[in-house]
Order: structure tokens, then C-alpha cells, then sequence
């Protein structure tokens, strides 16, 4: 299954989502590195990427790699290996 093959409304829509909640991380660490919330948008974003994964296997870092792009920001580490831009 291509990427390229997919919904775009869907597709655009799960971008927007990382967007949000990557520029979410990086406002909570800023706040609070250590912080509860911090890790709370952590573990959001690492949920999203996890359900990228599921559904899109292969083409889930697309969509990754989209969202650093547009939002220019790294990708706290989590649970989901990635050739994505990671820090923290």
C-alpha cells in the first residue's frame, strides 16, 4: 500500500494531528523538561505514531518525516524506532 494511494483529506488530517501534538511536546518541555505534562504530550505523540504504525507500516515515517518538516522540530524518543529526527 502506497502512501500516495491513501485518502488525502485522511492523510492531511493525521498530519495536522503530529503537528499539533509535536509542537504540543516541544511548548510542555519547554515549560517543564521534567514535568507531568511534559511527559503526558510525550506519550501522545508516541501514541500517534504507534497507530501511524499499525495502519500504515512502512509509510507511517512518511508521514513522520512530513510533520518535522512543516513543523521543523525533532521527535522526542519513544517506543517507535524511526529514521525520523529524535532528541531528548
Amino acid at each position: 500500500m502506497h502512501l500516495a494511494l491513501q485518502n488525502a483529506e485522511t492523510i492531511n488530517c493525521l498530519i495536522e494531528q503530529g503537528e499539533f501534538l509535536l509542537q504540543s511536546f516541544h511548548d510542555e518541555h519547554q515549560r517543564d523538561p521534567a514535568g507531568v505534562e511534559t511527559e503526558f504530550a510525550r506519550s501522545e505523540l508516541v501514541g500517534w505514531r504507534n497507530t501511524l504504525q499499525t495502519l500504515y507500516r512502512d509509510y507511517a515515517e512518511d508521514i513522520v518525516n512530513r510533520v518535522v518538516t512543516r513543523t521543523r522540530l525533532t521527535i522526542p524518543d519513544g517506543e517507535v524506532s524511526s529514521g525520523a529526527a529524535h532528541a531528548y
